[in-house]
């Protein structure tokens, strides 16, 4: 089940924000932590995180929250959303 993974450029681009204001530690852990969740996305995406309404759901990787809507039928998973999370 190969699913294609979608990061808006808005999301980018705060993905790219928080990632220059964390110390060194935590852009490792930042980097790790979508890079795994964005193969685990374009494997399994309704096996990710939780279920929101719809098709939305969020997932928790170190130090973000991030949400995404899974289209079944064109098997695109589309991040709409990132926030920094936990410590």
């Amino acid at each position: 089940m190969t699913y294609t993974v979608v990061w808006k450029t808005a999301m980018l681009e705060r993905l790219a924000q928080l990632y220059v204001e964390a110390t060194p530690a935590d852009r490792i852990r930042m980097a790790k932590g979508v890079e795994s969740l964005n193969r685990r996305l374009a494997d399994d995406p309704l096996d990710e995180g939780e279920s929101r309404t719809g098709s939305s759901r969020m997932a928790f990787v170190p130090l973000l929250v991030v949400t995404f809507l899974v289209d079944e039928h064109s098997r695109t998973v589309r991040v709409n959303g990132d926030a920094r999370f936990g410590r």
